[in-house]
């Protein structure tokens, strides 16, 4: 019995070990390939040409700089609502923290649309139906620190 157990266990190694993902003998492992950024997500969608690319590229740096204040604010407008859920306030108490986070996030939220609305203008009539996706795109762009290192998902 402990032969056949230890026959059976061998053949699962073996198995296991002989198995390649659906590669043939030859095939090498290809190399890591990066997630491509928002700026070419967006360029792909659209098909932007070079000056587009640069144009649309100003245009969201230029977000991010106005977004960068609002960042921070949001971060401590968050850890105030949480304080003050931790500190047991509701319903009243809790109104004002919850009132300076959605200020804050209302603010950005009209930057992020302002920067879009800029790309739209900057984009040709056969272009600007395809927009659709990227503005999908434009909710929570500024929200990190760099807008295009963030893998878009």
């Amino acid at each position: 019995m402990a032969a056949r157990l230890f026959a059976i266990g061998l053949l699962a190694a073996a198995l296991a070990s002989a198995q390649r993902s659906g590669r043939s003998q030859g095939d090498e492992m290809p190399m890591a390939m990066s997630e491509p950024t928002r700026m070419d997500r967006i360029s792909a969608m659209l098909n932007l040409n070079r000056d587009q690319k640069k144009q649309v590229r100003a245009i969201l740096d230029d977000a991010q700089k106005e977004a960068a204040p609002l960042r921070d604010e949001l971060a401590r407008s968050s850890a105030g609502v949480g304080e003050a859920v931790a500190g047991g306030k509701s319903g009243d108490g809790l109104k004002p923290a919850l009132d300076a986070y959605a200020q804050a996030e209302s603010k950005m939220a009209a930057i992020e649309m302002q920067a879009f609305a800029k790309i739209y203008q900057a984009l040709d009539k056969d272009q600007q139906p395809k927009s659709g996706p990227v503005f999908m795109m434009m909710a929570g762009i500024f929200n990190g620190r760099y807008w295009d290192t963030v893998p878009a998902r």
